[in-house]
């Protein structure tokens, strides 16, 4: 566990709730135990098979959230999400 400027970081843990096993590593979602789900997809209730290179399955809606979940990684996002706060503090008529 860190802790920073009192923000806590907890240690990474398996994706199954409450499993108190370590992961292999760090960057694996699962644990031993648990790593069959890792070819499951990520959205919750659904046991569909995951698609090669992704983390959900086929389900257009599925894919989509996975979509954006790592669209607001990138920096397009972050620079329009800038441009729209500083739209709203400059506006045109000013």
């Amino acid at each position: 566990v860190l802790v920073i400027d009192g923000i806590t970081i907890g240690h990474p843990c398996c994706g199954v709730h409450d499993c108190p096993e370590p992961l292999i590593t760090n960057r694996h979602r699962f644990c031993h135990g648990h790593y069959h789900r890792h070819h499951i997809c990520a959205v919750e209730g659904c046991e569909q098979t995951v698609a090669d290179g992704f983390m959900t399955c086929t389900d257009q809606n599925h894919r989509q959230l996975e979509l954006n979940h790592k669209g607001r990684d990138k920096a397009l996002f972050q620079l329009r999400e800038r441009l729209q706060r500083a739209n709203v503090s400059h506006p045109n008529d000013a």
